[in-house]
């Protein structure tokens, strides 16, 4: 495998960053640690000389207007080992396979949605075949009982004039000419 940081630092720049990370040679007080796959350099360094307990940092590859906005470009393990939370630092093989790791996961993520989608329409699709079904049972159930209670005869047709209800308009022809006042008797009250 090709070494990523080839096409982010000339040559030279790479063997300086060999020699820096060299912890024998005397009167040091910084280390070289490693690069991240954006490029980026992480150090390790001592400002009163006590070796024991150096701090860490990081030198981004590109300048930024915000210093907050390097923190997007920082691998998790690299921010493990600077937060002090992982002894070792990453190597760059371990920070290719958790890309690769996360692109698998992203493409898992992807057809899991897509699942879940296919899987919605097809509720939905089931759920209208059934209400569809339902519709037709009840209109058949109606048409049923319509012709249950309302028998079709073939005998004669009935005849408008002969039917039973009476007809309001005749009725109110009828009262038409009866004066409702005349008509009306008002009995003495008795006290």
């Amino acid at each position: 495998m090709s070494d990523p940081m080839r096409s982010k630092y000339p040559q030279w720049k790479l063997f300086l960053h060999k020699f820096q990370a060299r912890r024998d040679i005397p009167f040091r007080r910084r280390f070289f640690i490693g690069y991240d796959l954006f490029g980026n350099t992480y150090w390790e360094f001592t400002i009163d000389g006590n070796l024991q307990r150096l701090r860490r940092k990081m030198e981004p590859y590109k300048e930024q207007l915000f210093k907050v906005d390097y923190f997007a470009t920082v691998p998790p393990p690299w921010l493990q080992w600077l937060r002090r939370t992982r002894y070792d630092p990453p190597t760059l093989q371990e920070l290719i396979n958790e890309q690769i790791r996360q692109e698998r996961i992203k493409v898992l993520a992807q057809q899991a949605d897509q699942r879940w989608v296919q899987e919605k329409y097809r509720l939905e699709e089931e759920q209208r075949l059934k209400l569809a079904t339902e519709l037709d049972r009840s209109q058949r159930e109606a048409e049923e009982f319509e012709k249950r209670t309302n028998p079709v005869t073939t005998e004669s047709p009935v005849n408008v004039e002969e039917s039973t209800t009476p007809d309001p308009w005749k009725q109110a022809e009828a009262t038409k000419e009866e004066n409702p006042i005349e008509s009306t008797s008002i009995k003495p009250s008795s006290r």
